[in-house]
């Protein structure tokens, strides 16, 4: 008796009774994962049947019933119709979640028999599960026209194979243009927490206006009137609040506003506001308020008055903690999850990606480990904030491994991580080096750079970017007497020079760990097959390479001011060119990435631009070379690099070109015995007596 469906290449896809975008998109997915994964068969086959919309199933729901001839779907609605095909491509096909963003390879096979029986969905312990693309430079700067919108199908469709129902779908304009194509996903659309009601920035609609609610909240409200008739006909979840001009408090812009007590009348004044205007325009209203940075100050505080209902959404840290962001040097790291007084319902937002110009994780995952964040997740649940998980994913390849945990977490609302791990690597590396590669994920975490007292105070690679940047510049232009204060979140109020110890205090902390995870990493690449190669290269070795590669590239700037400051201007030079080479094996490290689809892909990092610090850094090379070997740039290499014959006899000036910056730091090191090595009495293993240059034959 015959106990199985034959799914094969020739099986027909019937439905009736439905209409619209969603379903008929998740039809052409089924029917294009049929053909990557099956080859054309002379096997009588049978027919999946969507069955019309079944009332007494909830929405997102589906029930898959499977006879020997025949597959029915049941389902309440488009979205369930949605996840029940995408359940077949999976679960039958094996058309992975992130097949796309990890380059899932597809061997062709006749046909797939799938066991008769019932299957159905699983109940969800999170309500509106969604991702936020935010800060997404690298998708929206790979290519332009209809690719570009081929990648942000490739969003979506990744964000439903997870069993995410909502998007924020993108960041300010990106969130307009993109939306409809979510909604025609399945999708429901939220909003940015700094774009209420998802409407146009007041200072983009009103150039000669000042963006202030208070003197021209006629105009601010307007926009909003605007914005809830353009997407009433769609699934939306409204995104309520207020802030400024961007991603920071409104009253940088309103100085009147200079009280906790103002501050948070006028938001609650705004947001009533809002939600007045929405009850005037849409029947069963579903809208959240996000309670983060300053907004969750006001509402601790108690001077926000909201509308009942509403979904707070609590906010971590950026760095995976519950507690509120660090702005600048203040970090007051309140607790951001609801107590047992606070009103339901509740959601966070949570950063898989982060950037906050200080040591945040944009190219890379998370720098805390997935121990630490499944307990973060979990505790969310068990304080009640359940509702709403709006998850920063940020321009998604760098975080897909975060990502696939997060998801897990939404599903259940528990994770054995080391088992989630190991299956990870199964999935997209395969069985053979599975264990070693899921003990690499976990090293990853171990490795990061631990830069403050907290436990979540671990670092992405920004940190070798940023801070240096600021160093730098602060540097050329001469002030080394002073604080640099932007620093101060990392150092306190310390001296310039002590900043740059500080620095080269953590670098030297963490990059014995990235050398050693990178030798395991290059170890275990050539023992993987060409698929795992390829993959492992371009992103658990590529992030670590970054890691090490920043670290070095900034400990060898803080030696090179440090050789500088003891008046050792010829070593600073050949150290600055050596930090430099160093950021500029990230910018190959990238460069290597960019192979078939991905062409292009990290042309948008604009956000840690490893090429801008390279760049800095050639610049601090040849401020270097100018003010020390200028003006006939012969001397350094006449002094340290000729025979002592000639430099004591000279008729000509010169008898060749001056050599380049990088060939010269190159020749000078070995002749200078430049070293890293830590040695007794100075901080970065430098001699206190500086190299006389000063003699002028």
């Amino acid at each position: 008796m015959e106990t199985c469906f034959t799914l094969a290449l020739n099986t027909s896809l019937l439905f009736e009774g439905w209409d619209g975008k969603p379903v008929l998109n998740a039809v052409s997915i089924l029917k294009r994962d049929m053909a990557k994964t099956l080859e054309m068969t002379k096997a009588e086959a049978g027919q999946i049947f969507i069955a019309p919309p079944d009332g007494a199933i909830s929405e997102e729901s589906w029930i898959i019933e499977v006879a020997p001839n025949k597959m029915t779907v049941r389902t309440g609605g488009s979205l369930g119709c949605v996840y029940a095909l995408l359940y077949i491509s999976e679960q039958f096909l094996g058309v992975t979640p992130f097949w796309f963003w990890n380059d899932q390879r597809f061997i062709k096979r006749p046909s797939v028999p799938v066991p008769t029986g019932l299957y159905r969905s699983p109940r969800y312990a999170v309500r509106f599960r969604g991702w936020f693309v935010n800060d997404e430079v690298l998708i929206e700067n790979w290519a332009a026209g209809p690719a570009n919108t081929e990648h942000w199908l490739m969003v979506f469709e990744a964000l439903l194979r997870c069993g995410g129902n909502m998007v924020i779908p993108g960041t300010d304009t990106n969130s307009r243009k993109y939306r409809q194509l979510a909604a025609d996903m399945g999708l429901w659309i939220t909003h940015h927490h700094a774009e209420p009601l998802g409407a146009e920035m007041f200072s983009r609609v009103y150039l000669d206006k000042t963006p202030s609610y208070s003197v021209n909240g006629h105009l601010f409200e307007e926009l909003w009137e605007q914005e809830v008739k353009e997407q009433k006909e769609r699934r939306v979840l409204w995104g309520l609040g207020f802030r400024g001009q961007g991603d920071r408090p409104f009253w940088a812009d309103d100085p009147d506003s200079d009280t906790a007590e103002r501050r948070g009348n006028l938001i609650s004044d705004a947001i009533n506001r809002q939600y007045h205007i929405l009850t005037s325009h849409i029947e069963n209203l579903v809208c959240c308020i996000n309670l983060y940075g300053e907004i969750a100050e006001l509402y601790r505080a108690g001077t926000l008055s909201l509308p009942p209902g509403i979904i707070k959404v609590w906010a971590d840290n950026g760095y995976g903690r519950m507690v509120s962001r660090r702005q600048g040097a203040h970090n007051p790291r309140i607790h951001a999850l609801p107590s047992a007084e606070d009103s339901k319902p509740h959601g966070i937002y949570y950063h898989c990606s982060f950037h906050d110009l200080q040591a945040s994780n944009h190219l890379t995952m998370s720098p805390n480990s997935a121990e630490f964040l499944a307990a973060e997740l979990e505790k969310s649940l068990d304080a009640g904030a359940g509702e709403y998980w709006i998850i920063n994913s940020g321009s998604v390849k760098p975080h897909v491994h975060t990502l696939d945990l997060v998801s897990e977490l939404w599903r259940t609302g528990h994770v054995d991580v080391t088992a989630w791990r190991l299956r990870y690597a199964k999935t997209y590396f395969g069985e053979q080096k599975a264990e070693a590669i899921a003990g690499l994920f976990a090293e990853y975490a171990v490795s990061t750079a631990k830069y403050g007292p907290n436990e979540d105070d671990r670092a992405g690679e920004q940190i070798w970017h940023h801070p240096v940047r600021e160093l730098l510049c602060r540097w050329v232009t001469g002030d080394t007497e002073h604080c640099v204060n932007s620093l101060c979140w990392l150092t306190g109020n310390l001296s310039f020079p002590d900043q740059v110890q500080k620095l080269e205090a953590i670098c030297r902390e963490s990059l014995p760990r990235w050398e050693a995870f990178c030798a395991q990493c290059a170890a275990l690449l050539p023992t993987l097959d060409e698929h795992g190669r390829r993959l492992f290269n371009d992103s658990l070795y590529l992030q670590g390479r970054l890691q090490r590669d920043g670290a070095a590239g900034a400990l060898a700037f803080c030696e090179s001011f440090y050789a500088w400051n003891d008046g050792d201007i010829v070593r600073a030079f050949v150290l600055a060119e050596k930090s430099r080479s160093c950021y500029d094996r990230s910018v190959g490290t990238l460069a290597e990435a960019e192979h078939d689809g991905w062409v292009g892909y990290y042309r948008g990092d604009c956000l840690t631009d490893v090429r801008l610090t390279a760049s800095c850094m050639e610049a601090l090379v040849s401020y270097l070379r100018i003010t020390g070997d200028g003006p006939d740039f012969h001397r350094w290499e006449r002094n340290f690099l000729k025979p002592a014959e000639e430099r004591k006899v000279m008729l000509l000036s010169s008898k060749q070109r001056a050599m380049g910056d990088s060939k010269l730091a190159e020749a000078l090191g070995p002749a200078l015995n430049v070293s890293t090595e830590k040695n007794v009495g100075h901080p970065i293993g430098i001699s206190n007596k500086p190299i006389d240059i000063t003699e002028d034959i």
